[in-house]
């Protein structure tokens, strides 16, 4: 069959490649935009606050499905039942492509409504409407890509992420320069524009992909034995009770983004300022600060994608130790990325906004404070993954939204009292408290002991050593009159290498562990372990 299965391991890089890629794509684009004088961080203000609405509005509508149609196909799949996974497949694309389209009807006819009376800032109208029919493009490629990863294919799912970031990425900076000499709204409203543009092509791939592979998966179909048979009603009930709390998580993690879209620019106006600089600052987190960070959250996404039809057909078939053995080590990697990326984002985030934001470095102060929530949020990503896998389908988004509460409690009471340094402070607050909330609750489920020494504190020892010796180096080339950008690049790069001598030495992995990742057999013969 064309549609191959990947092991656990091959397909998480797979991700994390491509989540990577999509990253450094989006990277890219905003920092081209944010240095247009033009656009800067008001423009980035009125492109994150209406990008948070939008992905507030997302979450609700379709941010469930991936993970719901994985898992009920991965299920089907493991029993032998193909007909009634692919069955799952198409009732799933109605259900949700319905409720999608009523979502992005919605949001267009209402974006007046919600920029005016709830966010208080008129200009984010036009980026509204420009996001809204992207609701129904990524709800039918969520449907299709479901449907791939179930049957543990996540190359096509990531190829597809991939040429969607490709598009957005050109065609936000053509509609920007497009627009150069119009107002900052009107520019952020031409740049989510291309998210529209990008959402389509993702889908109009998948589609073409399905199409090329519909006879052999209709040959696997008619090869399976095992039928259960269940009415259309029955199907989209199930359907409906696993993406609410699926997707409850999505939702409340996009509610406290939203969170600082009400609060901020009106917290900083009791603070003092006028809206205007209210707004830069809000585009400093929103256009620079959350940009920078989304790159090491996003390597992470892999093991959440990965581990749920993992763990869902090793508890299918009564293998607990399989899951245990695949959340402990997720964990344990998800520390290894999450911890050097804190230290070094801290270490050098004055020289890497003079890098990346030569026309507007302010802010790089902000960045030093909330890079810190990169490690709650990564380990929670994998923590997600694993309880989605077990049943405990409902408790990311109970553990979020305790955060949030929180996270809005303190904007609106501190905001005003101390300025934009809240906000950073109260995103770290909002992640630890759902990671620890969610680790718990795990750890009772699963009645397994976690090697806290293996997952959290050698991997925390092996990153502060790598920070001191990025700080050195950078200071040493500093002192040797090499330019800000090449000691940036040269500290960073010393920073890797050292890191990966310190976790040798710590010995963080042993041979099993290291036999796992990609090449891993040749890795130990080149280290002779």
């Amino acid at each position: 069959m064309a549609i191959k299965k990947q092991t656990f391991m091959n397909g998480v890089f797979v991700i994390m490649g491509s989540q990577i890629l999509i990253k450094i794509l989006g990277f890219i684009y905003r920092i081209i935009q944010t240095n247009f004088p033009q656009f800067a961080d008001v423009g980035n203000s009125y492109y994150g606050s209406g990008y948070q609405v939008y992905t507030f509005i997302l979450a609700i509508a379709t941010m469930g499905i991936p993970n719901t149609i994985s898992k009920l196909v991965s299920e089907k799949i493991t029993i032998g039942d193909r007909r009634g996974a692919h069955k799952i497949f198409k009732i799933a694309f109605l259900v949700f492509v319905s409720i999608a389209t009523a979502f992005a009807l919605a949001l267009f006819f209402g974006a007046g409504f919600i920029s005016n009376n709830i966010l208080n800032n008129p200009g984010v109208k036009y980026t509204l409407m420009s996001l809204s029919p992207a609701i129904i493009f990524v709800s039918m490629s969520a449907v299709l890509r479901g449907y791939f990863i179930g049957m543990e294919n996540v190359s096509e799912y990531s190829k597809a992420q991939i040429i969607e970031q490709v598009i957005n990425c050109v065609f936000s900076i053509i509609f920007v320069v497009m627009l150069l000499g119009t107002t900052p709204e009107i520019m952020a409203a031409g740049s989510t524009l291309a998210t529209t543009v990008a959402t389509s092509s993702a889908f109009f791939y998948l589609v073409r992909y399905y199409r090329k592979n519909r006879k052999e998966i209709w040959d696997e179909i008619n090869k399976s034995k095992e039928f259960v048979a269940e009415s259309r009603r029955k199907i989209a009930k199930k359907l409906i009770s696993y993406a609410v709390p699926i997707s409850f998580g999505s939702v409340v993690s996009a509610l406290a983004g939203l969170v600082d879209v009400i609060t901020v620019v009106n917290g900083l106006q009791g603070y003092g300022y006028d809206l205007q600089l209210a707004n830069e600052k809000y585009g400093i987190l929103s256009g620079k600060v959350d940009i920078l960070l989304a790159v090491p959250l996003s390597i992470n996404v892999a093991f959440s994608v990965a581990l749920v039809p993992f763990i869902s057909s090793a508890i299918a078939r009564h293998r607990k130790d399989e899951a245990v053995g695949k959340i402990k080590y997720s964990l344990k990697i998800s520390s290894l990325i999450a911890l050097p990326c804190t230290f070094g984002l801290f270490v050098l985030a004055t020289p890497i906004f003079k890098m990346l934001f030569p026309n507007a470095p302010e802010g790089a102060y902000l960045l030093q404070i909330e890079c810190w929530l990169i490690f709650f949020s990564v380990v929670s990503q994998t923590i997600t993954g694993a309880l989605q896998g077990i049943g405990k389908l409902a408790v990311p988004g109970i553990a979020l939204l305790v955060g949030a509460v929180l996270k809005y409690i303190l904007n609106v009471i501190f905001i005003p009292q101390f300025g934009e340094v809240v906000p950073a402070i109260t995103s770290i607050v909002y992640s630890g408290t759902a990671c620890i909330i969610s680790a718990i609750i795990l750890y009772k489920a699963l009645k397994e002991k976690m090697p806290i020494k293996e997952i959290i504190v050698k991997p925390f020892i092996a990153s502060a050593i790598m920070g001191e010796i990025v700080y050195l180096s950078y200071k040493l080339l500093t002192i040797l009159s090499i330019g800000n950008t090449i000691s940036t690049i040269l500290s960073i790069a010393i920073g890797v290498i050292a890191y990966l001598f310190v976790v040798l030495i710590l010995k963080i992995l042993n041979k099993e562990e290291i036999e796992q990742l990609p090449y891993g057999n040749r890795i130990c013969k080149m280290l002779k372990i």
